[in-house]
C-alpha cells in the first residue's frame, strides 16, 4: 500500500502543479489509489466517474464497484479544503449534507481521509504526511489506519435486514436523496425550458408528466418529489416481497409488478428508464442494494399491521416534519395500504 500512496501523491504533484482547477486535478490519482487498494485486497475496485454538473447538488465524485456491485462512494473536495462539516459552505456544504445520507461514502481532500455512513462518521480523520500535495510527490505517506479505512469502504456490503426499524433505517436516507436528486433533475428541466428548449427533450420531465398529473396533480415540485421518492422506494420493497429479481432494469421490473392497485408504484419504476435511471444514479445503484437484503419472511413474522407500522416509522425517519406539515398527496394512500402485499 506504501507504493500506492507514494504514486498517488507523485501523479497529485504533476497535476495540481498544472492549469486548471485542483479539485478536479486529483480526481484521477484518487481512482488509481482506490484500484491500487482493490489490487492490494484482492478485489476488483472499479471507480466510476460521476457526471459534474455543479447545478445538481448531489453529485459524488465517483461510484465504487466492487466485483462488479456497486459499493459505495467517494466524494473529492480540493486539496486544503477543511472536511469539517461545519466550515464547509454554498454548494460544497449543501452536496456533502446530502451525500452524509449515502451508507457508505469516503470525503477527502487528497491528504486528509474520512469514512462516513448513514451520517455517522465511522472512520478517520487519516492524514496522510509529507508536505502537500502540489509538493509531496513519492515523499508522501500514509499511517496504517489509511489501509483500515480503505479496507472497511471497499469490503462493506449492507448486511442482512431482519427488523422493521433496521429496513427503515436503512432505506429512509437513500429515499430522501432520491427525492434530492428528483428535486435537481426538476430544476434543471425547467431551466433548460426557461432557455426555450422543448419539454419533449427534457427525458425525465416529458416522461414523467403524465403519471405526474395522474397521481399528484397541482402539486409544488418539491412535494411531488417527495412522493416520488416514496413510491420507488416501496415499489422496490414490493418487488422484494414478491420475490422479483432487482437486477433487472427498474422499468422492466415496474412492468412485472403483480397487483392491479400497485399502479402507482409500478408507474413510478416504469418511468426509470435507461436514460432517465442515469440521472439518478447516486441513489437508486445503491437502494436497490440495499432493499435486495431485505429478508421480508422474517420481518413479517404473522404481523398484520406491519405495513402500516413500517410506513408511519418511515416517515419519521424520512422526514420528521412531513406528516405534519405536508399535503396528504406526498404520503400517498397507495403506498400505505399497498407497501408490500399482503401475506396469509
Amino acid at each position: 500500500m506504501s507504493q500506492a500512496v507514494a504514486d498517488f501523491g507523485l501523479d497529485c504533484k504533476t497535476k495540481v502543479a498544472g492549469p486548471g482547477d485542483r479539485e478536479d486535478a486529483i480526481r484521477a490519482p484518487v481512482e488509481a489509489l482506490i484500484r491500487s487498494a482493490g489490487q492490494h485486497l484482492n478485489l476488483r475496485a472499479v471507480p466510476y466517474d460521476e457526471v459534474r454538473d455543479m447545478s445538481r447538488a448531489v453529485r459524488t465524485d465517483h461510484a465504487v464497484a466492487v466485483n462488479g456491485a456497486i459499493t459505495g462512494y467517494i466524494d473529492v473536495q480540493s486539496p486544503g479544503l477543511s472536511l469539517d462539516p461545519g466550515r464547509l459552505t454554498g454548494h460544497t456544504r449543501t452536496r456533502w449534507e446530502r451525500q452524509r445520507d449515502l451508507p457508505n461514502v469516503i470525503h477527502t481532500n487528497g491528504t486528509e481521509w474520512q469514512l462516513w455512513r448513514y451520517r455517522d462518521h465511522v472512520a478517520g480523520p487519516v492524514h496522510m504526511t509529507g508536505g502537500p500535495l502540489d509538493r509531496a510527490g513519492r515523499s508522501l505517506v500514509a499511517p496504517t489506519e489509511f489501509e483500515d479505512l480503505v479496507t472497511s469502504f471497499l469490503r462493506w456490503r449492507p448486511a442482512p435486514i431482519t427488523s422493521v426499524l433496521t429496513l427503515v433505517r436503512a432505506v429512509a436516507p437513500l429515499a430522501r436523496l432520491l427525492r434530492g436528486e428528483v428535486l435537481d433533475q426538476l430544476g434543471a428541466d425547467r431551466a433548460k425550458v426557461a432557455e426555450g428548449i422543448p419539454d419533449q427533450e427534457q427525458t425525465f420531465r416529458a416522461r414523467v408528466q403524465d403519471w405526474r398529473e395522474l397521481f399528484f396533480p397541482d402539486v409544488s415540485d418539491e412535494v411531488f418529489a417527495g412522493g416520488y421518492a416514496q413510491a420507488v422506494t416501496f415499489a422496490l420493497l414490493v418487488a422484494r416481497g414478491e420475490k422479483l429479481e432487482l437486477g433487472d432494469p427498474l422499468h422492466e421490473l415496474g412492468a412485472r409488478l403483480g397487483s392491479a392497485d400497485q399502479s402507482l408504484m409500478r408507474g413510478a419504476l416504469q418511468l426509470l428508464t435507461a436514460d432517465v435511471a442515469a440521472d439518478f444514479r447516486v441513489s437508486l445503484d445503491l437502494l436497490v442494494r440495499v432493499v435486495g437484503s431485505v429478508d421480508w419472511d422474517r420481518i413479517r413474522a404473522g404481523r398484520r399491521d406491519l405495513y402500516l407500522r413500517l410506513y408511519e416509522h418511515f416517515l419519521d425517519v424520512y422526514d420528521p416534519v412531513l406528516p405534519r406539515q405536508c399535503s396528504s398527496r406526498d404520503t400517498p394512500l397507495e403506498v400505505v395500504d399497498h407497501a408490500v402485499p399482503e401475506q396469509g
